[in-house]
């Protein structure tokens, strides 16, 4: 890909009573020039192109008489009265190639296109500069560089933003540590980056804010980069191992229950190391950033290291110690993002009755049901009356690999579980703000034993949830330390990095259970410490499960 990415744009002309307009477009190329991306003596032409004509045609050539690097023309447009047009320059190289302005106006969303508001009337733009990516030229398609103008840049307005938004910045690393820490990247920034280089400066800034919901992200226009190039293998980390435990692509690849040993003659254990460090978490917890590995391993990679040539991969076979190298066929993105995204999805919501041990267990594998809120309250209401008809006496409610979501989602659930009304939330929040007084039974409220499965995945929502079945004493909690504590920072505003367009996120208020004296910097704990182990993985057994059913049934 070309320093000056191509974009696809699908622009209809809305246009309805059509009214001659005469504008005149100017843009300085100067720059382009410098730089060698332009010469008008190779054959190279500059056009306009935009909503007015379907973003496609090279009829509106510019033209430079006064051979002052200023290319103008004018043009009768089409448009109705008193209506807005979009458009970018591209040039066009001699050998038909496009390169497209990049996002000279960044707020207008998805593309970044120029606008102008027609008056019916003859009308001239100013001198617009070629909206250049960089001011660096490589010969390499596969790469995109950012000179360090650009860079610091961007550096500065994320230090400004994370100081001006967030709600809590210096709860976990204090603003001496952070002044220290954001001068030492600053300083790192000393040669033009490709994307993955600049990640891995800035990330760590944001890793210490200990927020799960401020995270810096990779924009579109670095995926495109590699968009069938991902790691190709699902991973867990089972006592300290990289365990293969599915595939993103259609390929079984290797057997499932291998152990990595290297990736692309990395270590595993150096980069298990590089990706954790990158996994933004609340409190800096350690168990979500395991999470994180888990659920998103493909996309951190690339975005540590950059996308690789191929994937060589050193394992052992199960129950062998005999290494093993092979080349992967890589996963695209799409097929990566189904799977790592899946709790966006609304997976499905089950009810099993165990009939011999008076037993049921419901599964819940996400809170993230924000626009089907009726959906999960009808599956509650129809589960626990279906339990109380039954006279269920134990329950098992899995919330693993929950990593949070919508309140109105989970303060129901809870309705149905509490003793007596208690309050969810410690203050009143917004449109959360009702969740702040006592919440009343539900009808079908259970009144049995309950056995509430968690591990590392648990985040946000699902551990102010915990939270307060911890200090409530409802029930027992059986499994690993959940990824999340009885507070995070939520209600996120979201912006982009002027040059390098990285996304940032970042909270802008402190959402607490209402309970007291727990530690902020751990995650929820289980009453029983339960993980599984690499044989009990490969022999299919559900450790935790099956340790919950002996305790039902002891």
């Amino acid at each position: 890909m070309n320093k000056i990415i191509s974009f696809t744009l699908l622009c209809g002309i809305l246009i309805s009573t059509p009214a001659q307009s005469n504008i005149t477009f100017q843009v300085d190329l100067k720059e382009p020039i410098i730089q060698n991306l332009f010469s008008e003596a190779a054959g190279d032409i500059v056009v306009v192109r935009g909503s007015f004509e379907g973003w496609r045609s090279n009829d509106f050539k510019l033209n430079d008489d006064n051979n002052d690097s200023i290319y103008t023309g004018t043009f009768a447009i089409n448009a109705n009265l008193i209506s807005e047009i979009e458009y970018k320059y591209c040039l066009i190289k001699n050998t038909g190639e496009v390169n497209w302005e990049w996002f000279p106006e960044p707020d207008n969303i998805p593309h970044g296109n120029r606008g102008l508001f027609l008056t019916g009337k003859a009308q001239s733009t100013s001198v617009e500069k070629f909206h250049l990516i960089n001011s660096i030229k490589t010969n390499d398609e596969d790469k995109i560089v950012f000179n360090t103008e650009e860079l610091k840049e961007d550096f500065i307005q994320l230090r400004r933003s994370l100081e001006k938004i967030h709600c809590a910045l210096y709860e976990y690393t204090s603003k001496e540590e952070f002044d220290n820490l954001f001068n030492n990247q600053f300083k790192k920034i000393n040669k033009p980056m490709e994307y993955h280089e600049y990640f891995n400066i800035v990330t760590p800034l944001v890793v210490k804010i200990g927020c799960m919901h401020t995270g810096i992200w990779m924009p579109g226009e670095f995926w495109d980069l590699g968009r069938k190039n991902f790691f190709p293998l699902q991973l867990k980390l089972i006592g300290g191992k990289a365990v293969v435990t599915g595939y993103y692509n259609d390929t079984a690849q290797v057997p499932i229950g291998c152990v990595i040993l290297k990736i692309d003659s990395r270590p595993i254990d150096e980069i298990i190391k590089d990706v954790e460090n990158t996994i933004f978490s609340d409190a800096m917890n350690v168990q979500f950033q395991k999470a994180g590995f888990e659920k998103r391993f493909p996309m951190i990679y690339t975005s540590i290291y950059g996308f690789p040539d191929k994937y060589v991969i050193t394992y052992t076979l199960p129950g062998s110690k005999t290494k093993i190298t092979t080349m992967l066929v890589p996963a695209d993105l799409e097929s990566v993002r189904k799977i790592a995204f899946k709790n966006f999805q609304h997976p499905s919501l089950t009810l099993d009755i165990v009939k011999e041990k008076n037993t049921a267990v419901i599964t819940i594998p996400t809170f993230s049901f924000y626009d089907r809120v009726k959906y999960f309250t009808n599956f509650l209401d129809s589960s626990f009356k279906k339990i109380k008809d039954k006279s269920i006496t134990n329950l098992i409610l899995d919330l693993r690999g929950n990593d949070g979501g919508d309140p109105f989602c989970s303060v129901p659930l809870f309705s149905y579980l509490e003793k007596e009304p208690v309050k969810y939330f410690a203050e009143e929040y917004g449109h959360y703000s009702e969740f702040a007084k006592v919440i009343p039974l539900a009808e079908n409220n259970f009144k049995g034993n309950l056995y509430t499965l968690i591990d590392h995945h648990c985040g946000s929502t699902n551990g102010h949830f915990c939270a307060l079945l911890k200090y409530h004493k409802i029930g027992k909690l059986v499994g690993t330390e959940g990824g999340a504590t009885y507070k995070c920072n939520a209600r996120v505003e979201e912006f982009r990095l002027k040059n390098t367009h990285l996304i940032v996120n970042v909270a802008r208020q402190t959402y607490t259970a209402a309970v007291e004296g727990m530690d902020k910097t751990k995650g929820v704990e289980p009453d029983y410490i339960i993980d599984q182990s690499y044989d009990d993985f490969l022999n299919g057994k559900d450790t935790i499960i099956e340790f919950t059913r002996n305790l039902i049934l002891n």
